[in-house]
Parts: C-alpha cells; sequence; structure tokens
C-alpha cells in the first residue's frame, strides 16, 4: 500500500459514494488509476464491505446497550466460548461484539426497539445463556461519536 492507497482510503471511509472522478480530484491520479487502487483494495480484503450506516432512531431502535459479559469458566471453557460467539453472530440485534482482555470476556453493543425489549434481549442472550458467569449493562444516554474510519497513515 502506499501514499496514494491511503489516501482513497481515508476519503473513502468517510464519503463512499464519491465518483472515482472526484477522489482522483482530491488524490491527484486519474478516475481510472482510482478504480484499479478502489477494486484492487477490496480483493485483497483492506476494504472489507460498502455499507450504509443506518441511524438507530429512524427505524425505531430506541436503546443502545454496551454490556460486559463474563463467561463461565467452570463450563468447557472452549465450548462456551464458542457458543457465544455462536450466539452473538446469529443475534441481529448484536451490531458488534469483541472478545476483549480485562474483567470481561466480551464487550457486546445491542440495539433494542425500548427498555422492554432490551430486557427480553438481555433474557435470552445473557441471563439464561447457561455460558454466562454475569453481564452488566450500560444503555447509552446520548451518542458522542459514532463512526467506522481506521486512520490510514499516508506516509
Amino acid at each position: 500500500m502506499d501514499e496514494f492507497d491511503a489516501k482513497i482510503l481515508n476519503i473513502v471511509q468517510h464519503d463512499n459514494r464519491l465518483t472515482a472522478a472526484q477522489i482522483a480530484g482530491r488524490v491527484g491520479l486519474s478516475p481510472s488509476a482510482v478504480q484499479r487502487r478502489l477494486n484492487r483494495l477490496r480483493k485483497e480484503g483492506v476494504i472489507e464491505a460498502d455499507v450504509a450506516i443506518v441511524s438507530p432512531d429512524t427505524v425505531g431502535r430506541h436503546i443502545t446497550a454496551v454490556v460486559g459479559v463474563v463467561i463461565d469458566k467452570d463450563r468447557p471453557l472452549q465450548k462456551a466460548l464458542s457458543e457465544f460467539r455462536e450466539l452473538m453472530l446469529e443475534s441481529p440485534e448484536v451490531s458488534r461484539c469483541y472478545d476483549v482482555t480485562g474483567e470481561e470476556d466480551f464487550i457486546v453493543i445491542v440495539s433494542a426497539k425500548d427498555l422492554k425489549d432490551y430486557e427480553a434481549i438481555s433474557r435470552e442472550l445473557f441471563m439464561e445463556n447457561p455460558n454466562v458467569r454475569r453481564y452488566k449493562s450500560s444503555l447509552v444516554i446520548r451518542m458522542v461519536k459514532s463512526g467506522t474510519a481506521i486512520p490510514v497513515d499516508e506516509k
């Protein structure tokens, strides 16, 4: 990856609807060169996906919870971890799940319609899950910053 790739990545992470010509004007390449680079970056897995970021409130998901989860170490650990990961992958209410170091084993981001919905989701995913020793929910009061952009060094 070179300086041009880095510049292109920094641009498309903030607006991937720009045309190759618009990007080309910003980075000093031809539109066809930008398109070739974008195609290569996608093929190599540098660009994982081109997606739309949806505002949760506009689709009726008014509750966001950040949940710290501790797995029950008295159970066969690898099986418990694997089963929990699989459940997170299958649950549409889970937008992100991180396997982390520290006091918790996982940090999970959950969206819900309202508190009653969150209670049902947390019961299914955490309370009644035999692999979960304990969990702690923090409800988001206000989104301060939300993004997916990763800084790419242009040196």
